[in-house]
């Protein structure tokens, strides 16, 4: 008997608005990159920092949502699993792209203030916030969970 495991959490700051887009069968899919710093100090007085640069990948309610909610520059967790796609180009060359295939994103941080949001509560009732606290996480902020969305149905 084997045992696979393949799973990333990942926690970076978005390099652009997400787009949701359509398959010809009619699922709803949206990519967008996250960069994550990986850094260290060569000593007290400096800093040496690399950015590592991740293509996420959701789909359908997951997928309206990082459209919905997520912004240039905000900072989030993605939980999902790598996947490798195999495609030939034009030139009959093989590529290879990495992909989080996301199943979990959340918020890691709070709405600058003088921004604006919208948030539908269980309810149907819909809250305008002219301002969250900058100095706590947004553990009142939306946030998307693929296996208890499915579990629900």
């Amino acid at each position: 008997m084997s045992i696979t495991f393949n799973k990333v959490i990942l926690i970076g700051r978005l390099t652009r608005d997400p787009e949701l887009k359509m398959t010809p069968n009619g699922t709803k899919v949206t990519s967008f990159n996250i960069a994550v710093d990986r850094g260290y100090r060569k000593n007290e007085n400096s800093e040496y920092v690399n950015t590592d640069f991740f293509r996420i990948v959701g789909f359908n309610a997951l997928a309206e949502f990082v459209t919905t909610y997520f912004k240039k520059g905000r900072l989030v967790l993605v939980e999902g699993s790598l996947r490798i796609n195999k495609y030939k180009d034009k030139n009959d060359m093989q590529h290879e792209i990495a992909e989080i295939w996301a199943i979990s994103v959340k918020f890691m941080e709070s709405k600058k203030k003088n921004d604006s949001a919208e948030i539908t509560n269980d309810d149907d009732q819909t809250k305008k916030i002219e301002s969250i606290d900058d100095d706590i996480l947004s553990a009142d902020m939306p946030e998307f969970d693929l296996l208890n969305e499915l579990n629900k149905n």
